[in-house]
């Protein structure tokens, strides 16, 4: 039986490529291609670019797979408190399964993980962590999001804005 996929040359051998490893090994390598070309364009544009990005509150990107949605929820005292994130897909037949992200602040990684939801990816950004604020009011918050479902490939659009100003 010959397989769907071309043989990988290196090292001076042949190897065929499975599907599991091929789609394993694709989803990864391309998540790091576009973290990494995410993160350089993020570093370059952090600084004096942050004050162009819309607020986090009501933030809304559309695509023609679904939408990005970014919005701050109070806790406690702290009228910013939270970074509430969603990732929601057009086709609930594709909303399943693994979904690798990073979040960066000021084009800074601050968390790298990988999540498997029966529903959309949505989560929530505390600021405060470990006792400490991770992110302050003018700060450029993005996630980046990958998400494969059969041979479609899902990747999160451009979503940065900036934490508001919190008043006091």
């Amino acid at each position: 039986m010959t397989s769907p996929f071309p043989p990988e040359r290196g090292a001076g051998r042949i190897r065929a490529v499975t599907p599991k490893s091929a789609g394993r090994f694709g989803r990864t390598l391309l998540f790091a291609v576009v973290s990494t070309i995410v993160m350089i364009t993020s570093v370059q544009a952090s600084g004096t670019a942050q004050a162009e990005y819309q607020p986090c509150t009501n933030h809304r990107v559309t695509t023609n797979w679904g939408r990005v949605e970014v919005d701050t929820r109070p806790a406690g005292t702290d009228s910013i408190g939270n970074i509430a994130w969603a990732m929601f897909i057009n086709d609930i037949a594709h909303i399943p399964g693994r979904y690798d992200y990073q979040i960066l602040v000021n084009g800074q990684s601050l968390l790298t993980d990988t999540l498997h939801k029966d529903n959309n990816l949505h989560m929530t950004i505390p600021r405060l962590q470990k006792g400490r604020y991770v992110y302050e009011s003018g700060d450029e918050i993005q996630v980046i999001a990958s998400h494969a479902a059969g041979k479609v490939l899902y990747v999160t659009p451009i979503n940065r804005c900036t934490v508001p100003y919190s008043p006091g």
